[in-house]
């Protein structure tokens, strides 16, 4: 099988082709459609690489990560059975899932990352941000980043401070109920739904000026944006209420794939 040589942030590595990219499954959290994998197959089916472009399962909930945990390893089992590489990027809910925050591909040309690194705070609509702006905008002061592997750093940090509380929601109802408080919130989403691509470029301009193409979640809207010459793939979410889109690269191309 064909391979593409490949740079993540552990080194260079060749991956097979063709690389195709998911995010923000979030397997474990009670709001994933993803109970189980049943439905996992057509994802891997024709794939050579499967990345898992953050958020993959949930680490920062204790009562979830039990399942998230055996979830995600079935998902590698299936991969291996099939013979479908496996490469997964940290996202704002695995932090640990990984030691690869990005992924470059032709040349430096396509940057795949899962988005947290976009904004300064991570995550804008985050409801522990509203109680802990203060310790965030006062880590960003004294740790400013200079390279994107400074970004990266300050975005696992910051995602520590915004650890939710360990006694979470046990269930969807209850969950959704916290979720959309404070209202503000709401206001929150709303901006960084419209603003993320605009934010990309920035982010762009500032840590790899020369990507044509960013792959990325995290913001949970699926679709191809333009920023000027650059284009944003982003691949949505399993997330219910949610829609999810996979991007493929086939060695020279990004291309959105139709699953089922």
């Amino acid at each position: 099988m064909k391979k593409v040589q490949a740079e993540l942030t552990t080194g260079k590595r060749e991956l097979t082709l063709p690389i195709r990219m998911v995010s923000d499954w979030h397997l474990g959290h009670p709001a994933s459609r993803l109970a189980d994998l049943s439905a996992v197959g057509p994802y891997l089916r024709g794939a050579g690489t499967l990345v898992m472009v953050g958020d993959g399962r949930e680490e920062l909930v204790d009562g979830w990560r039990p399942r998230a945990d055996a979830l995600w390893a079935e998902l590698q089992d299936r991969c291996a059975t099939q013979g479908v590489e496996f490469v997964a990027l940290t996202g704002n809910h695995d932090p640990d899932s990984s030691e690869d925050g990005w992924l470059f591909l032709d040349g430096r040309r396509i940057l795949v990352t899962h988005g947290d690194m976009v904004y300064d705070t991570t995550s804008p609509w985050s409801r522990e941000l509203f109680k802990r702006r203060t310790e965030v905008l006062t880590y960003l002061e004294t740790c400013p980043a200079q390279t994107m592997t400074d970004r990266w750093q300050a975005t696992r940090e910051i995602g520590k401070i915004l650890r939710p509380e360990k006694k979470m929601a046990p269930n969807l109802l209850i969950y959704a109920k916290i979720a959309l408080w404070p209202p503000e919130r709401l206001l929150e989403i709303g901006k960084t739904w419209a603003g993320f691509v605009a934010e990309s470029g920035k982010f762009l301009d500032r840590f790899a000026p020369e990507v044509n193409d960013l792959v990325c979640g995290h913001f949970h809207r699926p679709g191809q944006f333009k920023v000027g010459q650059r284009t944003v793939w982003n691949t949505g979410s399993m997330m219910k209420f949610s829609r999810a889109m996979v991007v493929e690269y086939d060695g020279k191309d990004l291309r959105k794939v139709t699953i089922g």
